[in-house]
């Protein structure tokens, strides 16, 4: 499982969505929080729309479960004091 924040996950998206095509999870942390998975969606579990999408391109299934433990194993940071401070930290990731 590859752990990726969103500044860097926008920098190398193709390359996140290559493991993610290969049967990796991404986890994808705000500040050192996870807040979401990137996933192979898994074969089966589509309804039509879902499998339009797959049939062009746009997404593809799942290849392995998602590992729950090691997700919540991740150390999540504590909030910042300061609204200012979070404001100029997220300004700064974003460039």
């Amino acid at each position: 499982m590859k752990v990726a924040s969103i500044s860097e996950l926008k920098d190398t998206l193709s390359a996140h969505l290559d493991r993610v095509r290969s049967g990796e999870i991404v986890v994808v942390t705000d500040r050192k929080s996870p807040i979401a998975t990137l996933e192979r969606i898994a074969p089966g579990s589509l309804n039509q729309s879902e499998q339009r999408l797959v049939s062009d391109g746009i997404v593809a299934p799942r290849q392995q479960p998602l590992d729950v433990e090691a997700l919540l194993a991740i150390p999540s940071r504590t909030p910042q004091s300061s609204l200012v401070a979070a404001i100029l930290e997220e300004r700064s990731e974003s460039r």
